[in-house]
């Protein structure tokens, strides 16, 4: 990653920004607003949608919201907040200086779990929250997300599968497909489960999305040695090439890197192609699937949402 231009927020409207974080999330002092009021009361301030906050505004305010990290305790709607907008200001979890102390600071919040965990939003933001810092985390700290996450996924042996509510269970999902340090043999099983899902029709377009973050050929931060092999992408993309909204999921995995570890048959590659060209906006899928230079938009939805305005995908 690396930084661009952004927009330019004052010193006095970041400051009173940092303030109210300060002020909301105390331990000791009453709050001067309702933390769900937070949002909007920023972007007032900063004069910008929050999609617009520059990247050293927000991780100004990330450092904020990890220094009051206790204050999310107050209530579960101070615990929903806090993990909405920290890990709204710590996305991609890497990209600008000092984000490995941030992270590092993070881990102190993994260790003491959920205050609130009888509550399903909260549950959500919780798992909204790791897919966010991933890209910030080592090998060991991803492989320890992803226990806490193995179990509801994928259940081993007599093991019925939990009962969980619906957009928690896709939070989940895209969080653990998010974890791209994982062993290969860990994304196989996951890919595969959601492909015997999309082989039966019983599935959600974001698993799609998964689908696509597992079966990269080129990785959002992950080394090349962690990309899923071809012969195992290639059976999902046969599943896939059914599928009328599995574009780009079909246009990552199948993505031409000229890396002939990585990249899948050509026969293959022409077979996605002509399903691609058949497909709305395919000008865009078929760039992906040559190589060619993502934009903004692609690079949103590969991470899954827009990335801090200022930083930029580089090779």
């Amino acid at each position: 990653m690396e930084r661009k231009a952004a927009a330019v927020v004052s010193e006095q409207a970041l400051q009173v920004s940092l303030e109210l974080i300060a002020s909301v999330f105390s331990t000791t002092a009453k709050s001067p607003v309702e933390p769900e009021e937070v949002p909007a009361r920023i972007e007032q301030t900063m004069g910008l949608g929050r999609n617009s906050w520059p990247l050293a505004a927000i991780r100004q305010m990330a450092d904020a919201f990890l220094a009051a990290a206790d204050g999310r305790k107050k209530s579960p709607a101070y615990e929903m907040r806090w993990l909405n907008l920290c890990g709204f200001c710590l996305r991609p979890g890497f990209g600008y200086p000092g984000d490995d102390f941030r992270l590092e600071q993070t881990r102190r919040v993994y260790a003491s779990g959920l205050t609130h965990g009888n509550q399903v939003q909260c549950e959500i933001d919780w798992w909204i929250f790791w897919g966010r810092a991933a890209g910030g985390m080592n090998r060991n700290q991803q492989a320890d997300v992803y226990q806490r996450l193995a179990g509801s996924l994928l259940p081993r042996g007599n093991q019925k599968p939990q009962r969980i509510n619906e957009s928690l269970r896709r939070e989940m999902w895209r969080t653990a497909s998010s974890l791209e340090l994982l062993p290969i043999g860990t994304k196989t099983e996951l890919g595969d489960a959601l492909i015997k899902r999309v082989k039966t029709g019983d599935y959600k377009e974001s698993e799609l999305w998964c689908l696509s973050r597992l079966g990269a050929r080129k990785l959002f931060y992950g080394p090349g040695n962690l990309v899923v092999p071809p012969a195992t992408v290639t059976r999902w993309v046969e599943a896939l090439v059914k599928v009328a909204t599995a574009g780009d999921a079909l246009a990552s995995m199948a993505r031409l890197t000229g890396d002939p570890t990585r990249d899948l048959a050509a026969a293959t590659r022409e077979t996605v192609k002509q399903k691609l060209q058949a497909m709305p906006k395919a000008d865009r899928l078929l760039a992906v699937l040559e190589g060619e230079a993502e934009d903004e938009q692609t690079l949103g939805r590969i991470f899954g949402e827009e990335l801090p305005s200022g930083l930029v995908w580089t090779e």
